[in-house]
């Protein structure tokens, strides 16, 4: 045991999506000898997301021990100023320092994987970053030649981006990918463990129990499986057999950091099935918030092909053996046609609010004048039309169970606060049970769709935490707590004072009340954040479509 809190390690594991909803069943058959013996042998509860239950502002929250208004990542893109156009969230997105920031210089860490790392920092330890990493080509780990030197020792180390990508056209392929991509990452922690430590706070995150409950929580439901009764038996217990095989990564990594070490294992948000689609810009259009331009959203230009490139897309590439490199280099003109990006399609002279237009999170913005580049709302009259907006949303009901849809509409400063909330969307959705997905459909007038092959599955609130180690109470089923208290409670524990401006609590119920008598909580005013710890990043436009299609394959986009 360590003689004082200064000298306690941490190992941090993060298992992207999990829930008790599939993690208690499983209990009760024995399934997961693991998180059994974790919660008999410390602290344990539900731990509640942020609103939205979204990777990259959970993740933030999680890292800071702060709110989104404090730190400053709302959803996958961030808002430009003046624009309607919007960015890639990364982890210069993250305008707060992060638990590790907090610590003594001469702490070692280690950090594996965790969502809006990227660019890595420079650290005392070793990084690889998890998303949005552009492509293996990049710079994602710290110092730069831990990645060659993590496919030395393990043979890969697979981002991402393309996983999953044939979830439909060929489930077991991707399944094969996961499993791999999965592995790669206990694999670069045990060997970072091993040749690297011993490190005072080490992490990494498994993102493969999200993945596989995006692909496959169909299975579970009730309406699809007994409608597709062949392929649910297929893969019915794909989830079950992830966590399975989490619980024994678990054993692995927990008897390698020691019996000292002060085990946290938690998720970002839960996971359930997908009921049904709600197109919100189609609702915002139908109820005249928001207008389209009338013109055809299509359009056609002319494209120059070399004939060689013609004859690979037609599958007679064989042809170029006997043509002249001359004739097989000349370019035709071709026509092509494409569609206009969203924001082209909206008439913003009439339009007052709208919902994404890029990606899928329950969020609206209101077309203000002077914020927005054609905003038409005075300001005088942004609360009123917000409210309106908000009203008409809670009396939408689904049209076949005639229910309300609509669980939360919140305006940004009511659950947010600090320097950042001028940027966050002005309302917030949460639908009932979280089982409807948005979209950012702007063409059609379908409201709501029951998709027949209902992926991605949505996220929940409710996330996993568990704690273990010297000074955790045992076998205790706590109450829900908040995913920004776990920052100010690893500090706490590590014998740091914990950042008045943090949000996040210190879990003192999961600790013995010897050690809080010895050692109460202190607090510290926070010093100004660095903005300047890692270079700034900028993506091509090829990289930020592939970014794209990798989040679509993984569920993150509509």
């Amino acid at each position: 045991m360590p003689n004082n809190s200064k000298d306690r390690r941490f190992l941090v594991i993060g298992l992207d999506g999990a829930t008790f909803d599939i993690i208690k069943p499983m209990l009760e058959e024995g399934r997961l000898p693991t998180f059994q013996k974790l919660m008999n042998e410390g602290a344990w509860g539900e731990l509640r997301s942020t609103t939205l239950p979204v990777t990259p502002p959970a993740w933030a929250s999680f890292m800071t021990g702060k709110n989104p208004g404090k730190h400053g990542a709302f959803g996958f893109y961030s808002h430009k100023d003046g624009s309607y156009d919007t960015e890639l969230a990364t982890g210069l997105t993250i305008r707060a320092k992060k638990i590790w920031d907090y610590f003594d210089p001469s702490k070692k860490i280690g950090l594996i994987d965790i969502p809006l790392t990227f660019p890595p920092e420079k650290i005392n330890g070793c990084m690889i970053s998890g998303m949005p990493v552009p492509s293996e080509q990049s710079i994602f780990t710290y110092p730069p030649e831990l990645h060659t030197e993590i496919i030395s020792e393990i043979g890969d180390y697979m981002i991402d981006r393309h996983l999953m990508e044939r979830s439909r056209s060929n489930p077991v392929e991707s399944l094969k990918q996961l499993y791999s991509y999965t592995r790669m990452r206990k694999e670069a922690a045990e060997y970072l463990i091993k040749t690297k430590g011993p490190f005072d706070f080490f992490m990494v995150v498994f993102r493969g129990t999200d993945f596989i409950q995006h692909a496959a929580f169909k299975f579970l439901d009730d309406e699809y499986s007994s409608s597709h009764i062949e392929e649910t038996k297929k893969f019915r217990d794909v989830i079950f057999q992830m966590y399975e095989k989490m619980d024994g990564y678990l054993a692995a990594l927990i008897e390698l950091a020691g019996e000292d070490t002060t085990v946290v294992l938690m998720s970002d948000h839960g996971g359930g099935p997908l009921r049904k689609r709600f197109h919100l810009n189609r609702w915002m259009k139908k109820e005249g918030f928001l207008v389209l331009k009338g013109n055809s959203p299509m359009r056609l230009t002319i494209r120059h092909k070399k004939i060689s490139e013609l004859l690979d897309k037609v599958r007679l590439s064989f042809l170029k053996a006997f043509l002249p490199e001359w004739i097989k280099s000349v370019s035709i003109p071709l026509p092509h046609s494409y569609m206009l990006p969203p924001v082209d399609l909206v008439n913003w002279q009439k339009t007052r609010a709208y919902a994404n237009l890029i990606w899928s999170d329950g969020v609206i913005r209101i077309n203000l004048e002077g914020r927005e580049p054609k905003g038409i709302v005075d300001e005088s009259r942004c609360e009123e039309l917000k409210e309106h907006i908000i009203e008409k949303l809670k009396k939408v009901k689904d049209p076949d169970s005639g229910l309300e849809v609509i669980a939360a509409a919140h305006k940004r400063e009511e659950i947010y606060s600090g320097p950042f909330v001028q940027e966050a969307p002005d309302i917030l959705l949460l639908t009932r049970n979280q089982e409807y997905a948005f979209t950012s459909s702007l063409l059609g007038d379908e409201i709501f769709e029951t998709p027949q092959d209902p992926t991605p599955a949505n996220h929940r609130m409710n996330g996993i935490f568990l704690i273990k180690g010297p000074d955790i109470k045992k076998g205790l089923n706590l109450p829900v707590k908040d995913i920004a208290d776990i920052a100010p409670t690893i500090l706490y524990l590590m014998g740091n004072s914990v950042p008045e401006d943090m949000d996040g609590k210190v879990i003192k119920d999961a600790i013995e009340q010897d050690f809080q008598k010895k050692r109460p909580v202190t607090y510290v005013k926070e010093d100004e954040y660095d903005k300047h710890k890692t270079d700034n990043v900028q993506f091509s436009d090829e990289e930020i479509d592939k970014i794209q299609e990798g989040l679509r394959n993984l569920g993150y986009m509509g």
